[in-house]
Order: structure tokens, then sequence, then C-alpha cells
């Protein structure tokens, strides 16, 4: 049985009514700036990028592909480190010949020059 003070309300008629239940007033609707709004999706945008970058370095290390990709990714540096090197070295090589031969003329011209002033 429900009693008066159980639920609001009044007598009306004899009988006991319920008042309606009143939804309590919504809080304000606070107005955003729109920069806060793209400051808070672009820093929901980040932290999320930061936890897939987290994720895919877990992998890298604690799965047999990751390790694979790593490997790879060293050979393919160290071929290209090496290449480089190589490359230098060739240039190198071809501006000391030159060096050589334009030290070589000139003292051939030197010798024609004794020559001749003889």
């Amino acid at each position: 049985m429900i009693t008066m003070t159980e639920k609001k309300g009044h007598f009306e008629k004899g009988i006991w009514v319920e008042d309606p239940v009143i939804a309590p007033a919504a809080a304000p609707v606070k107005e955003e700036n729109p920069i806060d709004t793209r400051l808070a999706a672009a820093t929901k945008s980040v932290i999320s990028a930061m936890d897939d970058l987290a994720k895919v370095t877990r992998d890298l290390v604690a799965t047999d592909e990751g390790r694979k990709h790593i490997e790879n990714a060293v050979k393919e540096t160290t071929d290209n480190v090496r290449k480089s090197f190589d490359d230098i070295l060739a240039r190198a090589k071809v501006e000391v010949d030159k060096a050589k031969a334009d030290m070589e003329m000139s003292q051939v011209k030197a010798g024609k020059t004794a020559d001749l002033k003889k």
C-alpha cells in the first residue's frame, strides 16, 4: 500500500493523486569557442596517434614480422651508406687522377720551356 509520504502528490476528490515529476532543469549549455573545439579535437587526435605509435613500436620489437622489418631497414640503410662511400671514393679517385695529370702536364710544359731557353 502506498502512503502519502512516499510520493509527492495531493488529494483530489478524496483520492491521492501523484504530482507529475518535473525533470530537473538542464544545466545551461556552455557555449564553446570554435578554437576550443578544434583544440580539443587536435589534442584527441595527437593522443590517438601516440597510442598507435606505441602499439606499432611494441609490435616492431615483440613480433617476428616487426623484427624482420627492422632487419630489412638496417640492411637497406647499410647498403645505402656503403654505396655513398663507394661513390665518394670513386669521385675522389677521379679528382686525384685529374690533379696528377695536370701536375704532369705542368711539369712537361715547364721542361719544354727550360729546353727552349738553353
